[in-house]
């Protein structure tokens, strides 16, 4: 989270002037889920996500030119944290917001007490929740298992155990990368997001234009 001692941000500064947003969890629990079942390589899916969530997050979409406004939002997004460096070739989808959206409810209820269904938490405050659920919950334990890595596992049969369950609660939506670094996969989709974005804003002024 960004500071105990400071208030949660309901405004992403561009630029100087401070724009109002919408904070519920719900934006960028979507927005991730999105980014992460789309080819990076797909600028008109890109660019669908990118306005969607642009829309859904401002109040008012601020007069700026779109790497800024990427830059607010992808800030917003990582609660203020640089972005994340990482020196392992593989990233294992270990989770999904749709798919795992019963055993998430029920972890918030079960470790927090909170209902996450009438609930408009901030997102910043739902991610520091969320690291740091326990393996008290079944949904953590499942991750644990979708996350585990056979080859380490010397045992036979707990390989066994652990590729079965692997199996059971593997995700439809299930993806592994090959990207060095999530900061490359960040900068990566943060150019192509820019590009395609500009694009849009284009052909949006032609059509204006033609009218």
């Amino acid at each position: 989270m960004y500071s105990l001692t400071a208030e949660l941000p309901d405004s992403i500064t561009i630029d100087g002037k401070e724009y109002a947003i919408d904070t519920d969890y719900r934006i960028m629990a979507d927005f991730e889920t999105r980014i992460n079942r789309t080819d990076i390589t797909d600028k008109k899916a890109l660019a669908k996500i990118l306005s969607e969530t642009l829309s859904a997050l401002f109040t008012e979409i601020p007069d700026a030119p779109a790497e800024k406004l990427i830059e607010g939002m992808l800030w917003y997004y990582r609660c203020g944290k640089e972005p994340e460096k990482s020196t392992e070739k593989n990233h294992i989808k270990c989770y999904d917001y749709d798919e795992d959206a019963d055993t998430i409810f029920a972890a918030f209820m079960q470790q927090y007490g909170d209902d996450l269904i009438s609930s408009g938490m901030h997102w910043w405050k739902f991610r520091a929740k969320f690291i740091s659920l326990t393996d008290m919950t079944k949904f953590v334990r499942i991750m644990q298992y979708r996350c585990a890595d056979l080859s380490l596992i010397k045992d036979r049969n707990e390989r066994a155990r652990i590729k079965k369950l692997q199996d059971i609660y593997a995700l439809k939506s299930r993806r592994i990368s090959h990207i060095p670094d999530i900061k490359a996969r960040n900068d990566d989709m943060k150019k192509r997001l820019t590009k395609r974005f500009e694009e849009v804003k284009k052909l949006s002024g032609t059509a204006e234009r033609k009218e």
